[in-house]
């Protein structure tokens, strides 16, 4: 079934793919309507699932509070010091990255053609596609990456528009596409009407999962009532009374943006570096994407519901991760490992090297890893 051209982007880096599967969503505050035309909770899944919009752009706004402790250490908490490259670094910058209020503008136009602005205060971060020519850009370094993208045939869709544009921030449509894709087999579904918090009249789906074996409570997914396009996602989780993570349009237009938006020349005085991809990397469905065949034996999922676990196993797990300093302050000791837990999200690292993590309880971790899912 197709599902709208924009579904196809997923994040590049694993770690943020597994909780915007998982547990992402938005801050939603709609007002009651009575004046959009009934539709069952079936209907509006038809409704994402054969949505296709040319053009649109708009603001974002997210917000991740897992309940995570303050990072532990001055040299991981110190931001120069995330980019340094070790692991305590990098595990720094993403839980930086994953968690918070972050605020974006997304500008899109086909597959060929976006424009994704992180805003960061006074400064910003910017990645923009424009048919093959990849910029990113970070105005705080004033330094900017430049990669040419392989051509593709016509009417083939450009390898990286299955690519998200942005880690820190996956869309409302793209978590939406992810948590609806089965919403009915694992969830109670129901609908109500109202206005989202880009002003737009909406379909609000809910789901409740039919599982104990998970720590998501609840999902709300506002629907454009106008063109089918998830415009919000919130995610609560069990006996917590705000969403614990939340993307959502605050402002959205339907429309195709200005041709203009997607030009981009570095500022004077900017350090611009010209990259390669590796050979063949496009040709198996560009960054992030495992391909075929060897690949594929470096994790798998368990489950296939709410109660999912991932599991990746000893071989595909960097030795530097079992002796991170950061996972040493926010793990606990369990039966066989580490358990690194939120309100909405546990990971399991296990003594003898797999990590596992899924939106579940403890004891749903500890159950697969028994099982010796994952084990060489």
């Amino acid at each position: 079934m197709d599902r709208g051209p924009w579904k196809k982007w997923t994040p590049a880096v694993a770690a943020a793919a597994t909780i915007a599967a998982l547990a992402a969503g938005g801050s939603i505050t709609a007002s009651a309507r009575t004046d959009l035309p009934d539709r069952t909770p079936q209907d509006v899944l038809e409704m994402v699932a054969a949505h296709e919009l040319e053009g649109f752009s708009g603001r974002l706004e997210s917000s991740v509070e897992l309940g995570l402790p303050q990072l532990p250490g001055a040299d991981v908490r110190d931001g120069e010091d995330e980019d340094d490259g070790s692991v305590d670094g990098r595990i720094a910058g993403l839980l930086s990255e994953l968690t918070g209020t972050h605020e974006a503008r997304l500008f899109a136009d086909g597959h060929d053609r976006f424009r994704l602005q992180l805003l960061e205060g006074a400064d910003q971060k910017d990645l923009v596609l424009n048919e093959g020519e990849l910029w990113s850009y970070d105005s705080a370094e004033n330094e900017a990456v430049h990669l040419t993208l392989p051509r593709h045939g016509a009417g083939e869709e450009s390898p990286l528009a299955r690519q998200h544009p942005g880690v820190a921030m996956p869309t409302p449509e793209q978590i939406a596409e992810r948590l609806l894709e089965k919403a009915e087999a694992h969830s109670v579904v129901s609908v109500e009407e109202g206005t989202s918090d880009s002003g737009r009249d909406v379909y609000t789906l809910r789901l409740e999962p039919r599982t104990d074996q998970t720590l998501v409570d609840t999902v709300a997914v506002d629907v454009d009532a106008a063109t089918g396009m998830p415009l919000g996602v919130e995610v609560r989780a069990v006996g917590q009374d705000e969403p614990a993570v939340s993307v959502a349009f605050t402002e959205f237009t339907p429309e195709v943006p200005d041709a203009g938006l997607f030009d981009f020349s570095p500022p004077a005085g900017a350090t611009v570096e010209d990259v390669s991809l590796p050979d063949g990397m496009m040709r198996h469905g560009g960054p992030g994407h495992c391909g075929s065949g060897a690949h594929h034996h470096r994790g798998e999922v368990v489950g296939d519901g709410w109660d999912a676990v991932v599991v990746m196993p000893a071989d595909a797990v960097p030795q530097d991760v079992a002796d991170s300093a950061v996972l040493d302050e926010l793990a606990v000791d369990v039966e066989d490992g580490r358990l690194l837990s939120t309100p909405l999200l546990n990971v399991l690292l296990t003594d003898d090297g797999r990590v596992l993590a899924g939106a579940v309880p403890q004891q749903r971790l500890l159950d697969v890893a028994a099982s010796g899912t994952g084990e060489e």
